[in-house]
């Protein structure tokens, strides 16, 4: 009889985010699935598959929910740490950060 069960021979890492504008309208939000217009606000989450490899998914600014800002906090502990693109340090990434707080803190 052969085991199926594979153990993971390398540690997984915590997924990674960053609040950045849309270069085009080609990318879609993971959750509504809408696309998201060339120059909109949005979050990529940088997924870990194993070492080498990999994804990133994206979220638009109007489907961060309790579920997405929490997973974003345990890694980050405080949404002013999510980094930002260069040029976006304004009103639009602490308006996402602030999204953040108030969805985690909708579920306390």
């Amino acid at each position: 009889m052969v085991n199926c069960s594979y153990a993971l021979s390398f540690k997984q890492r915590p997924s990674t985010c960053r609040i950045s504008i849309a270069p085009t309208g080609r990318g879609h939000c993971r959750k509504c699935r809408k696309p998201i217009p060339k120059g909109a606000t949005r979050v990529e989450v940088c997924a870990f598959v194993r070492p080498g490899r990999s994804t990133v998914l994206l979220r638009c600014t109007a489907c961060i929910d309790t579920r997405f800002a929490t997973g974003v906090l345990a890694v980050y502990k405080r949404a002013d740490r999510v980094p930002a693109a260069a040029g976006l340090e304004g009103m639009e990434a602490s308006s996402v950060r602030n999204a953040i707080t108030a969805a985690a803190t909708r579920q306390q």
